[in-house]
């Protein structure tokens, strides 16, 4: 996949993508994100905070946090997540049948990784606890 506008990161997606569903604004329950991401080959990186997903580039908050351990940084790499919470939650994933965590496309990217070889990455932001809770409540008549 080449990135269509020739910029490192955007909101401009390569078409193949967009057929599957991967788009700005798209939202994507975790796991068929993932799914996705394996079958098409690509990273997906979740983040926690919105105004960083959307305000700065991956590369520049792979510098900035590359000294913190993956686990304690604003965002991580969706596989990385999912392990985690796996091993952390025997659980997790018959919870996410009861409660999916639907993760919102902000934009694509190309990251250099070898030698002038790249891997192409989608962002994604995490839904707020709280959003959760809401979207999960019952509105009473």
């Amino acid at each position: 996949m080449e990135c269509p506008t020739g910029t490192p990161e955007g909101t401009a997606f390569p078409p193949d993508l967009e057929r599957l569903g991967i788009a700005p604004g798209a939202k994507i329950d975790i796991r068929d994100l993932d799914m996705i991401g394996k079958r098409n080959n690509f990273h997906i990186y979740l983040y926690f905070e919105e105004d960083l997903a959307r305000d700065s580039t991956l590369r520049e908050d792979l510098q900035e946090y590359g000294d913190v351990p993956d686990l304690d940084r604003p965002f991580i790499r969706l596989d990385a997540f999912l392990r985690f919470a796996t091993e952390s939650d025997p659980l997790f994933t018959q919870r996410l049948d009861e409660l999916p965590l639907v993760v919102e496309v902000v934009a694509y990217g190309e990251l250099g990784i070898r030698e002038g070889k790249t891997v192409p990455y989608v962002k994604g932001v995490m839904p707020f606890l709280d959003e959760l809770a809401m979207e999960d409540t019952p509105t009473v008549s």
